[in-house]
């Protein structure tokens, strides 16, 4: 019996090696077959390298008979694909499909083939496609991976599943390059895969018909989340029906702007491994309810300046211990907020009388309509600094009351509707001066910080000698008489003066902020004569006519057109102003919001470009001259169709591109 038990062991042991021989040799053969150099693959890559160098070569002899045929024939013109035929020497077109072309084409690349401006693309998600259409100079469309990024797209969403409008990111990728799937139509969900790191700037800005981000991650075996870590500058602006972003927890940075004006999205989980909700972030979420940042946190968090300005429909706001700094126009126009949870362990604010106090509760981070009685707000003799964005957020604020502990004071805004403001009489820094803040003559220099009358005419207090950002905002002011003290006139100081038709700059003036008069209605600039630093003269094209503009002194920087808000569509300015002195620089803002403007024409004298023209919206294309060796790197922000940068000089010889065009370097072409 035993010998019997012995030999069934025996035969059991056989038997299991035996089945692990044969798993091994099966697997060895399947790797011989189908792995990734298997006799499979290598089969399938050589049909599939022999099949598109045919393809090519009959794309090409296509190509060459027709320039027999018609020496005019110009083939980056000619297109095909499954339903028609078209190149531009031929204006009815030829009808037919794209084996009109390729005589030989096979069924299977009859749905992943076409043409576009004569070169051979082709449409697909299988890698081994994609690989060998590489090695061939085909490219890859609607995608290019090059290095594991995806650097491209021109529109062309076959990777879309066109019934749900969904979009699922091939796992080959890791980064999706600038610009990628910008202004896109049809496309209602993108999947984004673990494998993915980076999202660059603008890569899907402007997606009108986007409702929905699904950002996958997923656990490695020592605990850390694989996914999506960086999402860059406004890489979802603008979508305007993004509804719900699922976001990874494996995000560490979110640039500037990134969710700017996604109006209608509902829902957001912040990943825990941010360290800072960056500037102007989810600006405009109007649909947005609530805010949660959990204890789940991995680090301490910052929210950045207006970080959720204007989310008017935001309610409640949680904030655990983990944030520790609140910038002071993070929640600026949020004025359906009704509720603020600070955790207990938070030492950073509190928040009583429907007021987030921060810093030791000398500053006021977020106010809330509770804190308004008798359309009044008391400020806590506690504060110190005082964000007016903050407190005026209100329609109904009329009356504002300073205690003599507030010494900081800042306006950044010119909506207001105070019609009172008392300061108490102890107070060191501030006083009320005709329906204005002004700082003490004992702090060493008079500044005017708000007018709050409406007054037709305007007398500033003698001895001022700044004026400070949003100062004026008067409906009715006509006229300003400013002293002959007056050294600087800052951003935005006469922002919305409807009715303010003439500006003197005094001797003394040697500050002028170009935004100052944006809004305003501004027809004549006067320079008293005596300053040294400023003049008004004629010599610009504008609109055909010949206008005058701002420049300094010499001469040599342009500052801005005047009468010009808005209203331009042609500008050309000049190589000179004065005899023997160049136009050699564009000051910033000196085209701000020339919202009409379609074409700027920028002599060869210039060197240096600012901050000149952001917010262009009609600007399609500009030309810059070679003489030019600096360009600010916003130079174009916000000029959302600025397509074409050309730039007659070597590549590179300018620093600072892309310059703030969305278009990124796509828009910009060096003469080489």
């Amino acid at each position: 019996m035993k010998t019997k038990g012995a030999k069934r062991a025996i035969s059991l042991i056989t038997l299991v090696i035996t089945i692990v021989v044969m798993i091994i040799i099966s697997a060895a053969v399947v790797l011989t077959l189908f792995g990734e150099n298997g006799i499979i693959t290598r089969a399938k890559e050589a049909r599939i390298s022999s099949d598109l160098a045919v393809y090519k070569e009959e794309l090409n002899m296509y190509i060459l008979n027709k320039h027999t045929e018609n020496p005019s024939f110009v083939n980056e013109t000619l297109t095909a694909g499954k339903e028609n035929l078209v190149y531009n020497t031929q204006p009815q077109g030829e009808k037919g499909n794209i084996k009109t072309v390729i005589k030989s084409l096979s069924d299977e690349y009859l749905g992943k083939l076409e043409i576009i401006k004569g070169e051979l693309l082709i449409n697909t998600k299988d890698k081994l496609e994609i690989e060998v259409a590489q090695k061939l100079g085909i490219e890859v469309n609607p995608y290019d991976i090059i290095d594991g990024v995806l650097i491209s797209s021109n529109g062309n969403l076959l990777l879309m599943d066109e019934k749900t409008g969904t979009l699922t990111i091939p796992d080959t990728v890791e980064e999706i390059g600038e610009g990628a799937f910008s202004n896109l139509s049809g496309l209602k969900t993108i999947i984004i895969p673990s494998t993915v790191k980076r999202i660059a700037m603008n890569a899907f800005a402007y997606n009108s018909t986007l409702e929905q981000v699904i950002m996958q991650e997923r656990e490695k075996e020592d605990g850390t989340i694989e996914g999506v870590e960086y999402i860059g500058e406004r890489a979802f602006q603008d979508c305007k029906n993004l509804i719900t972003v699922q976001m990874a927890n494996s995000v560490k940075e979110i640039e500037y702007q990134a969710f700017y004006h996604c109006e209608k999205l509902q829902n957001i989980n912040i990943s825990i491994g941010i360290k800072e909700v960056p500037d102007y972030c989810f600006s405009g979420c109007k649909s947005l309810t609530k805010i949660e940042f959990s204890e789940d946190f991995k680090e301490d968090v910052v929210i950045g300046d207006n970080a959720f300005v204007d989310c008017s429909n935001l309610e409640t706001v949680k904030l655990s211990s983990k944030v520790v700094s609140i910038h002071g126009n993070a929640f600026r126009i949020c004025t359906k907020l009704k509720n603020i949870e600070v955790a207990k362990g938070n030492k950073n604010f509190k928040f009583e009388n429907g007021m987030l106090l921060g810093n030791e509760e000398k500053e006021i981070i977020i106010l809330l309509e509770t804190a308004i009685k008798n359309n009044t707000i008391e400020i806590p003799s506690t504060v110190t600094k005082l964000n007016m964005n903050q407190i005026l957020g209100y329609s109904n604020i009329t009356t504002l009351n300073i205690p003599a502990s507030v010494i900081d004071i800042l306006f950044d805004t010119t909506k207001i509707n105070l019609t009172n403001v008392t300061i108490d009489s102890l107070n060191p820094r501030y006083e009320i001066y005709e329906k204005a803040i002004y700082t003490k003559e004992t702090t060493g220099s008079i500044e005017m910080l708000k007018y709050f009358g409406d007054e037709e005419i305007v007398n500033v207090k003698e001895g001022t000698k700044v004026i400070k950002a949003y100062c004026f905002s008067g409906k009715n002011l006509k006229e300003i008489k400013l002293p002959n003290s007056l050294n600087s006139i800052e951003s935005q100081a006469f922002q919305d003066c409807k009715n303010l038709k003439s500006i003197t700059l005094g001797e003394k003036v040697d500050s002028f902020n170009n935004m100052s008069i944006y809004g305003s209605a501004i027809e004549e600039m006067k320079i008293e004569e005596g300053n040294e630093n400023y003049s008004v003269r004629s010599g610009a094209i504008c609109n055909g006519k010949v206008v005058e503009a701002l420049y300094n002194k010499e001469g040599s920087v342009f500052i801005s057109p005047i009468k010009q808000l808005g209203a331009i569509e042609t500008y050309e300015i000049p190589e000179s102003v004065v005899e023997g002195v160049e136009v050699k620089e564009i000051a910033n803002y000196a085209f701000h919001v020339q919202e009409k403007m379609t074409d700027i024409v920028i002599p060869n004298t210039i060197e240096k470009i600012g901050v000149s023209f952001n917010y262009c919206s009609m600007l399609e294309k500009i030309e810059i001259p070679e003489s030019v060796t600096s360009i600010n790197t916003i130079c174009f922000s916000n000029s959302s169709n600025l397509k074409e940068i050309r730039v007659h000089k070597k590549k590179g010889s300018i620093i600072g591109s892309p310059w703030g065009c969305i278009y990124g370097d796509k828009a910009i072409i060096w003469d080489e």
